[in-house]
């Protein structure tokens, strides 16, 4: 098993197959404000709270106030966590299989279910390569407003205001299209995966 040492990919290989996981697949920050604040346990308890006092309303609201409902709400609040951040909070991944034996190459998304994106024969990669984007910030005053108020609640969001580079890996097929596998900032983790996958591959 390979991995990188932030978690973003694992991959596994044998003699006929090669599989590589990731949850870096799309060539975007996205923001950065909301994902250092609404993380996904955050999200899970934001979500447990309020389905516990939905059911808690409707229950004084039909029943009066009574202390066993007190115990309703923790319940429901404490069991409903676990569940939304394995179920609904989960982490969502791509998965790519290259496969010998069969001669082909399968590509899927997981996260409430499975979904194939692609399953064509090995023999259709034209190649791959790595693709540079550079993510600019559009916003300057928004951005200095933000770490002004952070700075005055002694609050420090990483990477918040700067600029990224993502270095993208991506696979080509004969029919022109491409399909990316892999989105990083570091470029070492990327050139590694597109080496190996490479190699697999004799391309």
């Amino acid at each position: 098993m390979i991995g990188s040492e932030n978690n973003t990919y694992r991959m596994a290989k044998d003699a006929t197959r090669l599989v590589f996981r990731t949850t870096s697949f799309v060539a975007d920050r996205g923001s950065v404000l909301h994902s250092g604040i609404y993380n996904r346990e955050f999200s899970s308890v934001l979500a447990s709270f309020a389905l516990a006092g939905i059911a808690y309303f409707l229950l004084v609201t039909g029943f009066g106030k009574k202390a066993v409902f007190y115990a309703v709400f923790l319940v429901l609040f404490i069991g409903t966590f676990p569940l939304l951040r394995i179920y609904v909070f989960r982490e969502r991944y791509r998965e790519a299989v290259f496969d010998r034996a069969a001669a082909t190459v399968e590509i899927s998304r997981f996260w409430m279910r499975r979904k194939v994106l692609l399953n064509k024969p090995l023999k259709s990669i034209s190649g791959i390569r790595i693709d540079t984007t550079k993510t600019e910030i559009v916003n300057r005053d928004g951005v200095e407003f933000v770490e002004k108020i952070s700075a005055q609640h002694g609050t420090v969001i990483p990477g918040f205001g700067e600029e990224a580079t993502f270095y993208s890996l991506k696979l080509g097929f004969t029919d022109g299209t491409e399909s990316t596998l892999f989105a990083d900032r570091n470029m070492q983790d990327v050139i590694s995966v597109h080496d190996e996958i490479k190699g697999f591959l004799k391309i």
